[in-house]
């Protein structure tokens, strides 16, 4: 994949108690010169599987800096938050490289969330781990993503010093109407007060979702 295939998009990330965009998070995509827009569950694992997903994280997070840099400047203070893979993490060098990548961008540490998803983080070698203490003592955000969806143990989460729990959108969207659904959504946020971390819910499609979101106080 060349680099100027690749592109951009971004979500936004809404504070629910007052609507306003916090921040963004950075999506992906291959701009396939015949086949358009192919989206990240096409192209990640063949990338991981062939040694190139380190590139492909490089080329995603120098332009999310970029923007966030631009956005700044602009006079929006946002946040922006970018995906990590667990191959990433077990480069060793990481927690320096992103130090330099932010220092170059000429944005703060804080401004930037990395994004592990949950599954593969159960999975994860004590060398990631240990990364990832690094990584919060330069002051990066830790998300886990897709909560819900992994197995994850509350020893675990105790351990990882992550500052953010995103509630996977099939918990999410809803859940306004299906008690089940409901009750994993207050259970997860039930464990992110009790570790300290904020909350954010994936996958609100509609009204009747944010209303949900708003009346639960999740954060995000």
């Amino acid at each position: 994949i060349e680099q100027r295939q690749l592109v951009n998009y971004y979500q936004p990330k809404i504070s629910a108690a007052t609507g306003v965009v916090e921040g963004v998070e950075a999506l992906v995509r291959w701009n396939h010169p015949s086949d358009g827009l192919i989206y990240p569950d096409q192209f990640i694992t063949t990338a991981e599987m062939h040694g190139l997903i380190d590139d492909l994280t490089r080329d995603v997070l120098r332009s999310a800096l970029t923007d966030l840099r631009g956005w700044r400047d602009g006079g929006h203070n946002l946040q922006v938050a970018v995906n990590i893979s667990m191959e990433t993490l077990g480069w060793l060098e990481f927690p320096e490289y992103i130090m330099r990548e932010v220092q170059a961008a000429g944005v703060p540490p804080y401004a930037v969330t990395l994004e592990i998803t949950e599954s593969r983080l159960m999975m994860a070698p004590l060398a990631a781990l240990d990364i990832l203490a690094r990584l919060s003592l330069k002051h990066f955000k830790l998300s886990i993503d897709d909560f819900g969806t992994g197995n994850s143990t509350l020893s675990r989460l105790r351990d990882i010093p992550f500052t953010e729990l995103k509630i996977d959108q099939s918990f999410v969207h809803g859940a306004c109407r299906h008690a089940k659904l409901r009750d994993f959504f207050e259970a997860s946020l039930g464990v992110a007060r009790q570790l300290g971390m904020s909350a954010v819910a994936e996958g609100v499609e509609d009204r009747a979702d944010w209303n949900f979101v708003r009346s639960c106080n999740c954060d995000t």
